[in-house]
């Protein structure tokens, strides 16, 4: 059973804290990956089924046929928009038990990110404008030098902004919090610990990649191993890549959870320490 710390701990305990939180919210978690995977597979499959010069991309005409279809963006819609509320569905489990509400079961769980998912589209909407400050910048009647030091400060504060907040997803389940109020909060949490923040995300995004990594050699050995065509290996690797993601999907929202709940204790412990050095002294 997990159990939420009671006081700050080093990169190596919010790491070992989102363990646990993934192998206790991994019975709810793992319907939901799957939902996700089974999503995402049957895109692929669609994709490749329809348009199979893709797989050895000799024809460019279809190709750009493949790119203006309607059913192929309404495809991915759908995938983005069940992608958001299954990753709601999973922080919203994994925070309902590190707040010591849960543990929630999958139709809680999506009911949760349901409630929540006209904010995660906001936060998107926010997104693409600050990227369309790129193509704006880039279009712009300015020098090169100045367009490039301008992109150069764009990228720079691009990497500063996601540092600072990375944990709004987790707000918006654990405070109820709008978009922007999400945002916030996730900003004064990680304010002065950027670097901490940055670097346990980085560890979890490794971790990951090395599970992601030996999972497809491992089942790409396998699969040659049954000499298939191009575009059947194709296939089976959508299938290898939908059965790790199982695994993986619940992983980096457990770090971000234990992050959110470590640098609220942080920020608590800072606060009562500025309250008791403010208090009168005898």
């Amino acid at each position: 059973m997990y159990q939420q710390p009671t006081a700050p701990r080093d990169i190596g305990g919010v790491i070992d804290d989102a363990i646990k939180l993934y192998k206790a919210s991994f019975r709810t978690c793992w319907p939901l990956a799957l939902i996700a995977s089974l999503v995402s597979a049957a895109t692929v499959v669609y994709i490749f089924s329809r348009f199979p010069a893709i797989a050895s991309v000799r024809d460019p005409a279809q190709l750009w046929e493949l790119v203006q279809a309607p059913a192929v963006w309404g495809w991915y819609l759908v995938l983005s928009v069940a992608s958001l509320l299954l990753l709601g569905a999973i922080v919203a489990c994994q925070n309902a038990l590190a707040a010591g509400i849960g543990p929630i079961g999958v139709g809680q769980s999506l009911a949760a990110a349901f409630a929540c998912l006209h904010w995660q589209l906001l936060a998107i909407v926010l997104w693409l404008l600050y990227f369309a400050l790129a193509a704006v910048l880039m279009l712009a009647p300015l020098s090169v030098p100045v367009k490039l030091l301008g992109f150069v400060a764009w990228v720079i504060y691009a990497i500063y902004l996601w540092g600072r907040l990375q944990l709004w997803v987790v707000a918006l389940f654990a405070e109820r919090a709008s978009t922007l109020r999400a945002m916030r909060i996730s900003w004064d949490l990680i304010q002065g610990h950027w670097w901490r923040a940055a670097t346990i995300l980085t560890v979890g995004i490794i971790i990951v990649l090395v599970i992601t990594v030996v999972f497809g050699f491992v089942g790409t050995l396998a699969l040659v191993m049954f000499h298939l065509d191009p575009l059947s290996l194709l296939l089976g690797n959508q299938l290898i890549s939908a059965a790790e993601r199982i695994f993986v999907t619940s992983m980096i929202p457990a770090l971000m959870v234990a992050m959110y709940y470590d640098f609220k204790l942080r920020r608590q412990g800072g606060d009562l320490a500025a309250r008791a050095k403010s208090l009168p002294t005898a």
